[in-house]
């Protein structure tokens, strides 16, 4: 699958997931919650397109168990980077206006993003001559 099509149905899918959640982050945290959300959902779309699009930029490089232990690694370290930076920024977003939030949008761009990586993987198993020139 294109790098540009796994990105857009990754966007797609936490799009969806913040409108599925936008309710109830509204009953949980008020306008906060919503706050909170959209900051979630943000911190996780842009580790998870970077990844994406490196991995199929550099097939090579998303052939392996190494792949989603990097991507796992990227994740997890703009992630807590953006965290720092919205708490400083933000410091009144607690754990039911944002950490909730960043727990669910996390685990389900972690997964998606890992669906395709494997998906990538058993296509290049499959036809080994893909990708070469």
């Amino acid at each position: 699958m294109h790098p540009l099509r796994q990105s857009a149905l990754l966007v797609a899918s936490l799009v969806g997931l913040w409108l599925v959640l936008a309710l109830p982050a509204r009953w949980v945290g008020g306008l906060a919650g919503i706050e909170g959300l959209t900051w979630a959902i943000g911190l996780c779309l842009l580790p998870g397109l970077m990844v994406l699009v490196v991995a199929g930029l550099v097939p090579n490089l998303a052939t392996g168990p190494q792949a989603i232990l990097l991507s796992t690694s990227v994740r997890m370290l703009m992630v807590l980077a953006g965290v720092l930076v919205i708490r400083a920024a933000r410091p009144e977003l607690g754990f039911r206006e944002f950490f909730a939030w960043l727990i669910i949008s996390y685990l389900a761009a972690l997964a998606i993003e890992s669906y395709f990586l494997v998906r990538q993987r058993q296509m290049v198993v499959a036809n080994p001559t893909a990708g070469q020139n």
